[in-house]
């Protein structure tokens, strides 16, 4: 991560090793510190159930982590279905705890929705994130297109909620060693000019004070139709840490 020039990462999606955190304090890293709650789908059944064990996780983050000065934030989840209307509940409930265990730094977690999409419970957030892929899941292999539609998506989030935001996730699987010119998906090529697109929107937006890429190497996954071999090969550096030709990009844009 020193090496493409990041200074920051978030524990997706869920606590990282206190060795790991230990290593983010001594480097200089700014650490999103996020609980394990993904893809909250805040059905009836169980809620209660689900919403005792959530604080529960939350309160052993913040006793564990509040002492590292590498942690700048909670998260509280990632990608959870927000437009139902069930969600506000519990995120308030959530967000008063977390401001109630630690009053010193900013409460987020991390939305998927789009701006003009229903969102029950984003404006509860001190600091926006959301996670994009304009040009891969949106837009698929029309970048140039994906990325008017990340600009307008960004101004349209800023004009509603008026807060920092952070694209906590972005990026593209990429098949190491699969080339194309011009680029094509699951290349080389597609994942650098992607990348390379995002962070030039995004650094023309004054309010968009962080990028993420997804992700810093390829990992195993289930097995899907959308997943070559049971890998996400979203990685700028290959699963034994080998870069791509984004993480050379990345160097030299962040180096800068």
């Amino acid at each position: 991560m020193r090496w493409v020039g990041a200074n920051s990462f978030r524990t997706t999606h869920y606590p990282y090793s206190e060795p790991m955190m230990d290593l983010a304090d001594r480097l200089g890293f700014l650490v999103i510190d996020e609980t394990p709650a993904v893809g909250l789908f805040f059905h009836p059944d169980g809620l209660q159930k689900r919403q005792a064990a959530w604080k529960q996780q939350l309160r052993e983050l913040v006793a564990r982590d509040k002492n590292h000065p590498s942690v700048i934030m909670w998260s509280l989840a990632n990608e959870p279905h927000n437009f139902r209307p069930q969600s506000r509940p519990c995120f308030e409930e959530m967000f008063a705890l977390a401001r109630s265990l630690d009053t010193t730094r900013p409460v987020t977690f991390v939305s998927d929705a789009r701006a003009m999409d229903n969102d029950f419970s984003l404006d509860l957030c001190d600091v926006i994130c959301m996670n994009r892929y304009d040009g891969w899941y949106v837009d698929s292999g029309q970048l140039d297109q994906g990325l008017t539609h990340l600009s307008a998506d960004l101004d349209d989030v800023y004009r509603r909620y008026r807060r920092p935001v952070i694209i906590s996730e972005f990026g593209a699987d990429t098949i190491p060693g699969m080339h194309a010119e011009p680029p094509e998906m699951f290349t080389e090529e597609y994942q650098a000019a992607m990348l390379e697109g995002f962070i030039r929107v995004m650094n023309g937006k004054p309010f968009v004070v962080g990028q993420h890429v997804w992700n810093l190497c390829d990992f195993k996954t289930s097995q899907s139709i959308q997943r070559v071999g049971a890998m996400n090969y979203k990685g700028v550096f290959t699963r034994d840490r080998r870069p791509k030709l984004a993480a050379h990009r990345l160097r030299a844009l962040w180096e800068k």
